[in-house]
């Protein structure tokens, strides 16, 4: 009987294992099935919600994106997995059988996906997923997604005020700098108006002072009245954050539906010359690096008045190099852009240059300076303090390349347009190339040597969003460079490979 008892005993144990290794069922977690498997059993569909096409502002402030429905009595409700507009994630509540999602965060998610503010329909895809709750207690998962398409209207701006728009702050001509080296000097009886461009969009050209933080604020022309803050303040525009030093960003305006927390006040960190845009389109403002544009003339190319083809290569942090083959004792000044051919507003130096490797330079009755002894030399200006310096290469600089050319969608990356090489000097390779050609149309190009793909140069993958403005990009890289149709002067310097594109107007 015992053995019996142990037989029996045994044979139930083996049946268990089995029922563990097979058969198994976990019933803390939901129940799962295939793609259609589950929606089928359950009879579960989507549809777009009733706002799907919404206009905003929202009166209860959700919009109704999906309907969710099944044929399954026991289906009592439904939990939100995931939920995505145009492929950005946006947190969503269920509101019946309604997935919905707070106004505000759709019209910011929209916003930001489009870089503008403007009271412009747009297109919206939404895909969720959710879990159905059974009346047992039980949840039933599912791979199926819903897929609807609407559009969305953010709401409306103000309109742009027939005054213009001006800045106060430490952006100001005079302003103080504290102890801590931040500017912050507001003067009222000073306003700093902008340059309307015809097309919604103000710029101003400023001057910081202050190592810190520089804080400014935009204003609306016909809220301006000298004497009272209370009056210029109902037209201040700035940022949602207080101290915000982003470069660029939506613009917040004095009661702002939207941003709701007041207007804060942006500010420009660091000294220097800046462009700053105000965009009232699109609700944005953008503040780039005043980077300057700075022509060599002297020995070099007979003191040109119009030395187009010999650019300084930016370096960042307004500093700029020039790198060919000098001749001893060579003289010359250079000229910033707006100046070239004002010899009163040409940099050189304090007294005649004796070729040293560093030193002083001024633009008010300037001499000109020398180069060292003939060779290879990079030269630096650093414009933040006003010096410069020679550093020398070695000597053994041969041609690099028969041709620099440029390529890209506007030629459909297929017949390259050639720059000039600069003149060589007594044998040695100038490697400085240059051309004035318009792009018939907006796209990426790169340059690239001997009109092959072993060695091109594009833009680093940390500026390939930027735009070419009214300077250049600085970094060599395997990115396209994205211009727009236009006439352009093309620089590039195949030692050093630092190239510039600008704008000619």
């Amino acid at each position: 009987m015992k053995k019996t008892l142990l037989y029996s005993l045994a044979a139930f144990a083996a049946l268990g294992l089995a029922s563990c290794n097979e058969d198994y069922d976990d019933w803390a977690t939901p129940q799962s099935y295939g793609q259609d498997e589950a929606a089928a059993k359950y009879g579960l569909t989507f549809a777009a919600g009733s706002e799907i096409n919404s206009v905003l502002p929202d009166a209860d402030g959700m919009v109704h994106l999906v309907a969710v429905s099944t044929t399954d009595a026991s289906v009592s409700g439904y939990t939100i997995k995931t939920l995505t507009v145009n492929g950005g994630n946006i947190n969503g509540t269920m509101v019946g059988n309604d997935i919905c999602v707070s106004a505000s965060d759709l019209e910011r998610l929209v916003e930001k996906q489009n870089d503008s503010r403007a009271a412009v329909s747009r297109p919206i895809e939404v895909k969720a997923n959710v879990s159905m709750n059974l009346d047992n207690g039980d949840a039933v998962t599912t791979e199926t997604v819903a897929d609807v398409t609407g559009t969305v209207t953010p709401q409306p701006t103000p309109a742009i005020d027939e005054k213009g728009y001006f800045v106060l702050g430490a952006v100001q001509e005079n302003t103080v700098v504290d102890a801590d080296g931040n500017s912050a000097n507001w003067q009222l009886s000073k306003p700093v108006y902008m340059t309307a461009n015809g097309d919604g969009t103000f710029t101003v050209h400023v001057t910081t002072t202050g190592d810190g933080d520089n804080y400014f604020k935009f204003y609306a022309g016909s809220h301006y009245d000298a004497s009272s803050w209370d009056v210029v303040n109902q037209g201040q525009i700035g940022c949602e954050t207080n101290g915000d030093a982003s470069r660029h960003n939506f613009a917040v305006y004095q009661g702002d539906p939207l941003y709701t927390g007041g207007v804060q006040t942006p500010v420009i960190h660091g000294a220097g010359e800046w462009d700053v845009t105000l965009d009232m389109n699109n609700l944005t403002y953008t503040i780039s690096p005043a980077e300057g544009m700075y022509y060599i003339t002297g020995n070099p190319n007979s003191w040109s008045k119009n030395p187009i083809n010999t650019m300084f290569y930016g370096e960042g942090n307004n500093v700029y190099s020039y790198t060919t083959y000098w001749k001893g004792a060579w003289d010359l000044k250079f000229w910033k852009k707006k100046d070239i051919g004002n010899w009163d507003a040409a940099y050189g130096t304090v007294k005649d240059g004796e070729g040293s490797e560093s030193g002083t330079l001024i633009n008010s009755k300037a001499n000109a300076f020398q180069s060292p002894a003939a060779g290879y030399y990079t030269l630096t200006i650093n414009m933040q303090d006003n010096t410069y310096k020679w550093t020398k290469l070695d000597n053994q600089r041969p041609a690099k390349y028969t041709s620099v050319s440029l390529i890209g969608d506007f030629n459909s990356w297929g017949g390259d347009v050639d720059l000039e090489k600069l003149p060589a000097i007594d044998g040695n390779d100038s490697h400085n190339w240059y051309v004035r050609y318009t792009v018939p149309a907006t796209g990426g190009l790169k340059f690239r040597a001997d009109h092959d793909w072993a060695t091109s140069w594009g833009v680093g993958a940390a500026d390939k969003d930027k735009a070419i403005g009214d300077t250049y990009h600085l970094t060599p890289g395997s990115e396209n460079i994205n211009v727009q149709a236009g006439t352009y002067d093309f620089y590039l310097n195949d030692i050093t490979g630092r190239w510039n594109i600008v704008p000619v107007k």
